[in-house]
């Protein structure tokens, strides 16, 4: 009977011809701001040469990520396609060079529209990234406190575990030596 149900069920999609199934294997992205967010490496940069392979980009500014030389090889995956003379705002992974950029990864062509997303961090390459300095104050006290209030609670579970031995005058350190000399 069971069989019924999985071959009713399967005529059932069959029927619908996979409507549902999107055509592209990319998952639906995430909103512009996410990825600036919290993409590990964001660039503004124009693309200087083309070869179908690798794109030459001129970095004019860095939103995220380490800092960058004005001039960086970008690997795209297959699928993905520039245009010299073309900016981009890309979204890119890996070591400084070359970079790579996923097909299903945010990149875009450059729209001032995308103005509202730029970080107050953005910077030019040759300029160092933000600091632990520049990390919101309240993170910081809160780690602060939880370090401390962690190092004091075991520092108390401690004391509890293994009390400090209480001085005793007659204590003797080796019981074959009644008068402690050595």
């Amino acid at each position: 009977m069971r069989w019924r149900g999985v071959l009713a069920l399967g005529l059932v999609l069959a029927a619908c011809g996979g409507a549902s199934v999107p055509d592209t294997d990319c998952e639906d992205p995430d909103t512009v701001a996410d990825r600036v967010r919290f993409f590990s490496i964001v660039l503004l940069g124009t693309v200087t040469d083309w070869d179908g392979t690798t794109a030459q980009f001129e970095i004019d500014e860095i939103w995220r990520g380490p800092d960058l030389p004005e001039e960086i090889e970008i690997v795209p995956e297959p699928g993905r396609a520039y245009t010299e003379g073309v900016r981009y705002l890309v979204f890119a992974t890996g070591s400084p060079s070359p970079l790579a950029d996923a097909r299903c990864s945010a990149t875009t062509r450059w729209d001032e529209a995308l103005n509202e997303f730029r970080p107050e961090r953005a910077r030019v390459p040759g300029t160092a990234p933000a600091t632990d300095a520049d990390l919101p104050w309240e993170w910081v006290i809160a780690a602060a406190v939880l370090a401390g209030g962690y190092g004091a609670t075991r520092h108390l579970l401690e004391k509890r575990r293994h009390p400090e031995p209480v001085w005793d005058p007659d204590h003797r350190l080796d019981p074959g030596n009644p008068s402690g000399s050595l």
